[in-house]
């Protein structure tokens, strides 16, 4: 019944309570939160939305407010607020339009999201709470949308604002901006940087993405950060948000190959390994994890002895989760390479590999019920076997 009012809602009284009416105008704020909450929970919601172009419509909207903005920019005084709730509006409507929906993605790909977007940057950039809303509609927008990652990727010209000129030279690419903004956030700003560091997650799943991240040199701004000093025992949020980072870009083997390219990156890891963090302890474990299983790999992981013994050290751990990953990581590093047989058959490592098989066998002995105590198992097995044979 809800759905079939929303059907009936947008296809004849929505563009009447919101299209052409003023900002200021409390039907037309009332039908676009209704419509807001419609589109954040009913599927059905979106398709009805995307039969009677709001995409498109949404779309238009903002092209025309990116040309009333820049047109006011020639002006004196400041814009009306009025066209920046507006702005604000039609963004989310958008987001909430294409959350899960590829089918929405699609359309809003070919309505040029990203360039009116970028086009609109300067603007963005001077209003944190569209940033906020802008930045969480590009993560809905890029997640499990790889075309929709790419497209951050394009060049896109426009016409900015001659006040813009005080904030630098726009970037050619979104892709681009974005990483700017990453690099230049201020710390009080933490919920802009957590977006930004979530849409950059979303991009580094890309190989697009991940090209213009190594061509731009972000990652060298991972090596400053600080660790915690004195008594304190806990990474910064900065950190975490960064090592999530980093963990989506090893996912891949050409973003391995950029972390380790990172001079120092292997060490800071190790030493960043060693701190606590209550919503996510083992991140950097995930992340020598993944780069252990590229054969290109293996020669610089082995002649890092920090890597080796924080790995063997995962078997001593009180956290299942961190055996497990010491245990892969280990059997993926020596699988059918000799070198690193060699290299692990010091008495440190295969005492370790040997007593957690031992208690593992004695801990499970039903393995075969918990998926994950029969992987950890089938990992040391292995790793016993090949450190024995010659």
């Amino acid at each position: 019944m809800t759905v079939l009012l929303f059907s009936s809602f947008t296809r004849t009284h929505f563009n009447k309570c919101y299209e052409g009416k003023s900002s200021k105008d409390i039907l037309k704020r009332v039908a676009a939160n209704a419509l807001m909450s419609l589109l954040a929970v009913s599927r059905r919601a979106q398709k009805h939305a995307l039969k009677a172009n709001l995409i498109d419509n949404c779309m238009e909207q903002m092209k025309h407010i990116n040309a009333q903005l820049n047109l006011d920019s020639l002006r004196p005084g400041k814009a009306e607020d009025g066209v920046i709730k507006e702005l604000s509006i039609a963004m989310q409507l958008l987001r909430n339009c294409l959350y899960q929906n590829e089918e929405c993605k699609e359309a809003a790909l070919e309505a040029h999201l990203v360039p009116v977007l970028h086009s609109l940057w300067p603007w963005i950039l001077m209003d944190d709470s569209l940033m906020q809303i802008s930045l969480q509609l590009l993560c809905v927008y890029t997640a499990n949308f790889p075309n929709g990652c790419s497209s951050l990727c394009w060049s896109s010209c426009g016409q900015h604002p001659v006040q813009a000129t005080h904030r630098g030279a726009v970037s050619n690419s979104l892709m681009l901006c974005i990483l700017k903004l990453a690099s230049q956030m201020p710390l009080e700003n933490t919920t802009v940087q957590q977006m930004v560091f979530m849409l950059l997650s979303n991009l580094a799943l890309s190989h697009d993405c991940k090209g213009v991240i190594q061509k731009s040199n972000f990652l060298q701004n991972f090596l400053s950060l600080a660790l915690p000093k004195g008594g304190n025992k806990h990474l910064s949020n900065l950190t975490i948000l960064w090592l999530k980072l980093l963990l989506n870009i090893s996912s891949g083997e050409d973003g391995q190959q950029m972390i380790l390219r990172l001079d120092g990156c292997l060490d800071l890891l190790t030493e960043m390994s060693k701190y606590k963090h209550k919503s996510s302890p083992l991140l950097p474990l995930l992340i020598f994890h993944n780069v252990c299983f590229s054969p290109a790999n293996k020669p610089k992981i082995l002649a890092n002895e920090k890597v080796i013994t924080v790995l063997a050290a995962c078997l001593e751990s009180e956290n299942q989760n961190a055996q497990r990953i010491g245990a892969a990581a280990l059997w993926a590093l020596i699988y059918n390479y000799q070198k690193a047989k060699t290299a692990l058959k010091s008495p440190s490592v295969k005492r370790r590999v040997d007593e957690a098989y031992s208690l593992a066998k004695k801990t499970f002995p039903n393995s075969e019920a918990n998926p994950l105590n029969a992987y950890y198992l089938k990992c040391l097995e292995n790793l016993v076997q090949l450190l024995n044979s010659s």
